[in-house]
C-alpha cells in the first residue's frame, strides 16, 4: 500500500512541475534572395536559408535597429521585419489555468 502511495504521489508531483508549451512571439528579418526559396538574415551581414539559422527578437523595435546595422548587400535584399510565434516551454504558477489548456513540454 504504501508503495503504490509513493509511486501516485511521485507522479502526481512530477505532473504538476511539468511545464507547458505555449506559443511566445518573435521578431525575424526575412530577405528576398535569389537562389532561395526562404532566406533571413542571421546577422548584419549575412543570411540563411532556413529559419532555424535567422536572429530572433524580443520585439520589434530590436529587429528595426538590426535592419539599420545592415551592410549595404543585406540591404539591398528588401529586408521586412516579420512576427513569428515560437513554442516556449514554461513553468505555470499555481493560479495560471495554462497547466489545464497547453501541450505539456
Amino acid at each position: 500500500m504504501r508503495v503504490m502511495l509513493a509511486a501516485l504521489f511521485l507522479s502526481v508531483a512530477g505532473l504538476v512541475q511539468a511545464g507547458v508549451l505555449v506559443n511566445s512571439p518573435a521578431w525575424v528579418v526575412a530577405l528576398q534572395c535569389d537562389g532561395y526559396q526562404q532566406c533571413y538574415a542571421s546577422s548584419n551581414g549575412s543570411y540563411t536559408g532556413n529559419l532555424s539559422g535567422a536572429r530572433r527578437f524580443s520585439d520589434p523595435t530590436q529587429a528595426e535597429r538590426f535592419v539599420r546595422s545592415f551592410t549595404s548587400s543585406i540591404r539591398d535584399k528588401s529586408p521586412q521585419i516579420q512576427q513569428i510565434n515560437e513554442p516556449v516551454c514554461v513553468q505555470p504558477d499555481a493560479t495560471s489555468k495554462v497547466h489545464e489548456t497547453g501541450q505539456r513540454c
